[in-house]
């Protein structure tokens, strides 16, 4: 695991293996730049501001950030995590899913 910073925010990148950084990088995707800590928006409208529609997929996220869904074949664990004090938690799956978890709210979604 290691810290990778962008606007603002500190992304976790998980990695099961250090020599493995790159290439799960490159699996993981480019985090998304939409996310600020500058902006007065929580995640979740940042995220629709950029993609415009998101849509909305069933499932449970874990305290741990592992995405749950009856249609999946296995569960699906974060790639990318971050927590934004005062915007909530995002985590980010491979295959595009990713789920932004608040005090209110788990909005699960893909972004292409």
């Amino acid at each position: 695991m290691f810290i990778h910073h962008v606007n603002g925010i500190d992304w976790l990148v998980i990695t099961a293996f250090e020599e493995l950084k790159t290439m799960f990088i490159e699996e993981a995707g480019t985090i998304p730049s939409c996310f600020s800590t500058a902006s007065e928006l929580n995640l979740v409208d940042q995220a629709k501001r950029t993609y415009r529609y998101l849509p909305t997929l069933s499932g449970v996220i874990t305290d741990i950030g592992t995405y749950q869904r009856q249609g999946n074949e296995e569960d699906l664990n974060p790639q990318l995590a971050c927590l934004v004090e005062g915007h909530g938690r995002v985590f980010i799956y491979h295959g595009g899913f990713v789920a932004f978890v608040d005090d209110e709210q788990t909005f699960i979604t893909r972004i292409d």
